[in-house]
């Protein structure tokens, strides 16, 4: 069954079933500021790729996208959705700071939020620094 996330001013679709409203966190990052949860070195990176990857709309996309192997985020090539969204990612100074490592890592963490919702990350960066 599709839900549409009846407060997401994108009208972006949440395949999965859930209870929470805001699967992807556009919501709750929009409002309450997002990944307070998150120590203070990945806070930023981790805010500015979820917001662009909000404005560009492919939380669709990235929930169904497999990053070809050997390749991840980092090294992915003809992938007209990452050229934007990377495109898009440099706009913000914050992103200066970027190594391809850690672009890689961010990115993995957002496609963590896209296939299991911005819950279940909060719960597993939570449940990490017990």
């Amino acid at each position: 069954m599709t839900t549409t996330m009846t407060t997401n001013p994108l009208n972006i679709i949440n395949k999965n079933e859930t209870r929470d409203n805001d699967f992807f966190g556009i919501n709750e990052c929009a409002v309450n500021g997002g990944f307070e949860f998150a120590d203070d070195w990945s806070r930023p990176y981790f805010k500015s790729a979820h917001k662009v990857i909000s404005r560009c709309e492919l939380w669709n996309w990235l929930q169904k996208y497999e990053p070809e192997e050997g390749c991840g985020f980092m090294f992915a090539r003809n992938v007209p959705e990452l050229d934007r969204l990377s495109e898009e990612m440099h706009k913000d100074p914050v992103n200066d700071g970027h190594s391809g490592a850690s672009y890689g890592c961010t990115m993995r963490n957002m496609e963590f939020i896209a296939k299991h919702g911005y819950q279940a990350f909060k719960a597993e960066i939570t449940n990490s620094k017990k």
